[in-house]
C-alpha cells in the first residue's frame, strides 16, 4: 500500500511504528520442576514427571511463561502478556524448550490447540506443522515439530 504526499509516494510501512525488540536476558527467569510450586504464582507445575515450568518477570510483573513436559515434548501452557507479544520474547522462550527438548533426546515438540485459534495458529504455522491428532497420546488435534532432524533450535524456528 503507497501513501501519496503531494508529489512524492511513500510505502505506508515507512509510518507503522514497530514495537522494539526484547531480549530475554533482560527478564528475571523463575524455573520449577515436577510437583514443585511455584511461590510468585503459587501454583503447581504438574504432576507427572518430566515436567518444566519457566516463568519470565520485570519488576516483579509476570510478562510470560511456560510448562512443558522433556520426557514427552508436550508444550502444556505458553502465554506472553499482550504488551510483551509480538517482539521476540516468545521465540526466544521457544528456542530455549526446543533445545532443552533436544538435549532431552526428545523426538518432537507438540502442543494441543484448535487450527483456527488466533494467536497460536500464527505462532504455530510458521515452523510447526499441523497434526490431528497433535500426539498419538491425545485425541486433540494440534501442531508438532520434528526434533529428530539434527537442527539448531533456531533453525526450527527461523520463520517465527
Amino acid at each position: 500500500m503507497m501513501l501519496k504526499i503531494g508529489k512524492y509516494i511513500f510505502p505506508v510501512s515507512l509510518f507503522i511504528k514497530r514495537k522494539t525488540p526484547l531480549d530475554i536476558n533482560n527478564f528475571e527467569e523463575f524455573r520449577y520442576n515436577s510437583y514443585e510450586k511455584s511461590e510468585l504464582t503459587n501454583y503447581f507445575v504438574n504432576n507427572k514427571p518430566g515436567g518444566i515450568m519457566l516463568e519470565y518477570y520485570q519488576e516483579d510483573r509476570r510478562v510470560g511463561y511456560i510448562r512443558y513436559y522433556i520426557t514427552t515434548g508436550q508444550i502444556g501452557l505458553f502465554f506472553i502478556e499482550k504488551p510483551y507479544q509480538n517482539r521476540g520474547l516468545g521465540k526466544q522462550i521457544l528456542t530455549k524448550v526446543i533445545k532443552e527438548l533436544q538435549e532431552n533426546n526428545c523426538d518432537e515438540c507438540w502442543v494441543v490447540t484448535t487450527k483456527g485459534h488466533n494467536f497460536w495458529s500464527n505462532v504455530y504455522n510458521k515452523s510447526f506443522t499441523y497434526r490431528d491428532p497433535a500426539h498419538s497420546s491425545v485425541i486433540g488435534n494440534g501442531y508438532f515439530i520434528d526434533l529428530k532432524k539434527n537442527i539448531e533450535p533456531i533453525q526450527c524456528l527461523n520463520r517465527l
